[in-house]
């Protein structure tokens, strides 16, 4: 490893969220996401507008854990969703895990003429993030979205 790619590579474990499945508790989520990002961005000594930078990071982790209650198999008894947390200088990552079936991440977005109901978590992800992965692994999703400070 050299200098710059060691701490492009170098992810900080911040915290580990384990939810059970259940809307009622997206707001646990939610509220987690936005103090990590703020201590995170205060923390890093941003520059930008920390608070667009907060909004974006909470919304992504709210509409993520909201998928994967949505769309939890009914067949799994006590499904849980899984958030990890992470950081390097100047990047902040969110790892959401579940037990769901296989997705496409690729998803078309939605005709916004038709004013439908849902289908814009994916699309809303997508557009605040910086960087959006997706895996699957013995039986589980693995969404990694991740938000750079210079990007606000």
């Amino acid at each position: 490893m050299n200098g710059n790619n060691s701490l492009r590579t170098f992810m900080k474990n911040i915290i580990s969220l384990t939810l059970q499945s259940d809307l009622i508790y997206n707001q646990i989520a939610s509220l987690i996401a936005g103090n990590v990002a703020g201590i995170f961005a205060n923390s890093a000594g941003a520059s930008g507008n920390i608070a667009e930078f907060c909004h974006a990071f909470e919304l992504s982790v709210s509409e993520s854990f909201t998928n994967s209650v949505r769309y939890a198999s009914s067949s799994i008894e006590e499904h849980q969703v899984i958030i990890n947390f992470s950081s390097n200088e100047r990047e902040l990552t969110a790892t959401v895990i579940d037990t769901n079936q296989q997705f496409n991440p690729q998803t078309k977005p939605p005709d916004i003429s038709t004013y439908p109901e849902g289908g814009y978590g994916l699309f809303i992800i997508n557009r605040l993030m910086d960087s959006v992965s997706y895996s699957r692994s013995e039986g589980k999703n693995i969404l990694v979205i991740s938000k750079h400070l210079d990007a606000v």
